[in-house]
């Protein structure tokens, strides 16, 4: 069904919901920030308006306060908005339990999309795998409906399994993306593009997910060929090798 939803945030994961909660055929009542520039900026993306103060989210009688914030302030956030009685008040961190929402409503929960998000980057959310919780039935209910409007794929998954996710997220993510940084300057010296590895990266991403990780390393790792890591490291430029 059709959920009047409130937003609390307008950073990457807020964009993307947003959008794609509009898309799907759910009414954004209004988008709040600590940033007034960037609540308009999203709030005109989905045809709606930017709340000049968190008041405002409790007087438009939302079905849904989606609360999509950095982990670092969303206890602030919570503190600082209304209760909000009547409706279903979700989170979409993989952190954060969803105990924190308790202040705003008994109906609190969890939306956690597993996906990597920018603001000006298309993502399908139709493959990304959202998992959810609910202190109620009907918190939970709400979530399964949210996430099934934008995503074949949705998992329940409670506060220790969601920081597991996330843990293995960052490893999946963060981690071999810091790892490509330091190949672009090592191919930036040589005077290659970074695209020269990209088929060896694209190549090994679909080999890991389609015979496993272990199965599909190769190289002198695999070898055991400690002579060739040696000097791999030897050769690498001092802050890439400490």
């Amino acid at each position: 069904r059709r959920m009047k939803i409130a937003v609390a945030g307008s950073g990457n994961v807020a964009t993307h919901l947003a959008c794609g909660l509009a898309t799907a055929g759910h009414e954004i009542a209004g988008v709040f920030s600590r940033t007034p520039a960037n609540a308009s900026a999203l709030a005109a993306k989905v045809r709606s308006r930017a709340f000049a103060s968190p008041e405002e989210i409790a007087a438009v009688n939302p079905d849904v306060v989606l609360l999509s914030l950095a982990d670092s302030c969303a206890r602030e956030v919570v503190d600082a908005l209304p209760p909000v009685p009547g409706a279903v008040v979700l989170h979409t961190s993989g952190t954060l339990p969803q105990e924190i929402l308790l202040p705003l409503s008994a109906d609190a929960g969890i939306l956690y999309p597993l996906q990597t998000f920018s603001k000006d980057v298309a993502v399908d959310l139709t493959s990304v795998p959202f998992f959810i919780e609910g202190a109620t039935p009907r918190a939970a209910a709400v979530a399964r409906t949210l996430a099934e409007s934008l995503s074949r794929e949705v998992h329940y998954a409670d506060a220790e399994k969601r920081k597991t996710l996330h843990i293995a997220g960052v490893l999946g993510c963060n981690f071999p993306n810091y790892l490509w940084d330091c190949c672009r300057r090592l191919l930036d010296e040589a005077g290659y593009p970074l695209g020269v590895i990209e088929p060896l990266v694209r190549a090994t991403v679909d080999k890991a997910f389609a015979v496993g990780p272990h199965a599909a390393q190769t190289g002198p790792a695999r070898r055991r060929d400690t002579d060739v890591i040696a000097a791999h490291v030897k050769a690498l430029p001092a802050p890439l090798a400490e």
